[in-house]
């Protein structure tokens, strides 16, 4: 009688394997993408002096001319860099994958997360470079939201202020990292305002209505900063740094 291990070759599952994904890019959504024609161009700026909103004696007397205003036009400049990653699929594994081997749909998903993770990581790092984002507060003691004595929603109130100031347009998107979020989610003061509601558990929907915001962007991507060949060592691309922003809903003239 032959043996059971005899009467079976092990072959590759057709309905199964495993991978891995970055959870959610935010890039995109936080930096709304405009498509250009040319590598590098220019484009206008509007009235950066603001003049529009400088009051100005409208009264005119009669058969007199009115009084003229103006606003000043400038130009900036941009300049995409190029971006590009490759893979080499050998003729011999295209024609030796097993089926749910497919090498090339696999080496460009592959490619493309490569792509979106330097782009995130890059705009990570710009979006929290104080050299760059000047209006910043960094929290310690007991005003930190992981102490349940600090006041986030306080403090977020007064960050609104900050950026109405200075754009003249309130922020609509909160940027909370993974680690911050399930922070707040279980902070005093938010469990508070959602205590006597009908809601369930508090989600970025619910965040967003407790601060004000349209939306509330959960970064969930990791990316692994150990040494090639060294067992990957994953941290969050976006750390503990909360970000409060107005970001159009699309980008347009103006």
């Amino acid at each position: 009688m032959p043996e059971v291990h005899q009467v079976h070759i092990d072959a590759a599952l057709t309905h199964l394997s495993v991978g891995y994904r970055n959870p959610a890019f935010i890039a995109d959504e936080l930096a709304p993408v405009v498509p250009v024609r040319k590598q590098s161009d220019r484009y206008f700026v509007f009235d950066a002096d603001r003049e529009a909103f400088r009051a100005s004696d409208d009264r005119r007397a009669p058969g007199t001319e009115a009084g003229e205003v103006n606003f000043s036009l400038s130009s900036d400049h941009y300049y995409c860099e190029d971006h590009a990653l490759t893979s080499v699929i050998p003729d011999e594994e295209r024609e030796n994958a097993d089926p749910p081997i497919q090498p090339g749909i696999d080496r460009t998903e592959f490619l493309r997360a490569k792509i979106d993770l330097n782009k995130e990581i890059e705009l990570a790092a710009m979006l929290t470079d104080e050299r760059i984002i000047t209006q910043n507060t960094t929290l310690a003691g007991d005003d930190q939201w992981s102490d349940p004595a600090s006041d986030p929603i306080a403090e977020i109130e007064s960050r609104k202020g900050a950026i109405m100031s200075s754009v003249q347009a309130l922020p609509n998107v909160l940027v909370l990292p993974y680690e911050v979020y399930t922070a707040l989610r279980l902070h005093p003061k938010v469990i508070e305002r959602v205590a006597y509601g009908s809601v369930g558990a508090v989600n970025e929907q619910i965040l967003a209505q407790i601060f004000d915001v349209e939306r509330v962007l959960v970064p969930r991507a990791f990316r692994n900063t150990a040494a090639p060949g060294q067992p990957p060592h994953m941290t969050y691309i976006w750390g503990k740094d909360a970000l409060l922003a107005h970001v159009p809903r699309r980008p347009a003239l103006k």
